[in-house]
């Protein structure tokens, strides 16, 4: 963390040099002070009474002056992170994406937010992004190193058929999807080493996984990890807490993963055994250089300070003149 004084409105604090005017008429008056006292030949006052109201105009006006120039102390949060390594989480947003073991249950589209946020967890200092999958893939958020945007989106963005598929059919989802990532500006230019991270519950339509595999093995591709989520006894659940008539998981939902993990040349790894997919998702983009990089930054004003400063001394001192002019009681 580097902190950094700024200023909004830097000749502003020109205003701080009226505090020389309370200086000069103390210093004036406290020569005139000692000359009386000598023409006079009496006790010369204390320099520091003459000179302690100038002293605290002075230092209520230099506050108030700097004040005005809007100070402000600016912290930047710097973190070693990966230079030419990006990841991009997609996750599975079609509607089996609801289902759950009960009314009551956690859902795999809650479940797969789990698994992103600890595979994030495990390569944190390697930009991520995150995407939607139904019949397309839509990007929530580019790569990133700032952790706080990234998890902020994880939670609020990545939500129940957002993108809603394109075409209605009984299963939305389609991993022939995936083919558009290497092309389609989820990356930086910059980024040599890619990894694709999927999170599904594995049912699909049916696609060729020859294009997809082309797609992501290719020069500008990606390495493909893919974790599964749920399992056959799961049913999507409506807001009566019954189960949708309509919907049936799919078995071979496990297979069509490991299908597509091998064609890609990447791996495949149910929720069960998150430890070995951050393993891998590390392994695959802990790559590159190294270097430093601002990842966010926060900034406290100052002058809400300076300003209080200012009535303190001010209130300070009118209240040490308030009790030096009250009478005080002799006791016979």
């Amino acid at each position: 963390m580097l902190a950094t004084l700024t200023f909004g409105s830097p000749l502003a604090a020109l205003a701080a040099l009226v505090a020389l005017v309370p200086l000069a008429a103390g210093a004036v008056a406290a020569r005139r002070a000692a000359r009386a006292a000598r023409v006079l030949q009496l006790a010369p006052v204390p320099v520091w009474r003459l000179l302690g109201p100038a002293l605290a105009a002075a230092l209520a006006c230099a506050c108030l002056g700097v004040g005005a120039a809007r100070p402000a102390l600016r912290d930047s949060h710097r973190l070693s992170v990966r230079a030419r390594s990006e990841v991009l989480y997609v996750v599975d947003v079609s509607r089996s994406m609801a289902a759950s073991h009960g009314p009551a249950g956690e859902t795999r589209l809650a479940q797969a937010r789990q698994v992103v946020a600890s595979l994030h967890d495990g390569a944190v200092d390697v930009p991520s992004g995150l995407a939607g999958m139904t019949d397309r893939v839509l990007p929530y958020l580019f790569p990133t190193a700032r952790r706080a945007v990234f998890e902020e989106t994880l939670r609020r963005s990545v939500l129940l058929e957002a993108p809603p598929p394109q075409e209605v059919a009984p299963v939305a989802t389609s991993f022939a999807s995936l083919g558009a990532i290497p092309g389609g500006g989820f990356f930086d230019r910059a980024a040599r080493w890619r990894t694709c991270v999927l999170v599904t519950d594995g049912e699909t339509q049916p696609y060729d996984a020859a294009p997809v595999a082309d797609a992501l093995a290719g020069g500008r591709g990606c390495r493909l990890v893919v974790v599964r989520v749920g399992d056959g006894a799961e049913r999507v659940y409506g807001p009566d807490g019954v189960a949708e008539a309509g919907y049936a998981p799919d078995r071979a939902a496990g297979a069509r993963v490991d299908a597509l993990a091998e064609a890609a040349g990447g791996r495949a790894f149910t929720a069960s055994n998150e430890a070995a997919a951050r393993a891998a998702v590390r392994a695959d983009a802990e790559r590159g250089p190294v270097v430093p990089t601002t990842v966010g930054a926060s900034t406290t004003s100052l002058a809400p300070w300076l300003a209080l400063a200012a009535l303190i001394v001010t209130g300070c001192f009118a209240a040490q003149r308030l009790l030096r002019a009250v009478p005080r009681r002799t006791v016979l």
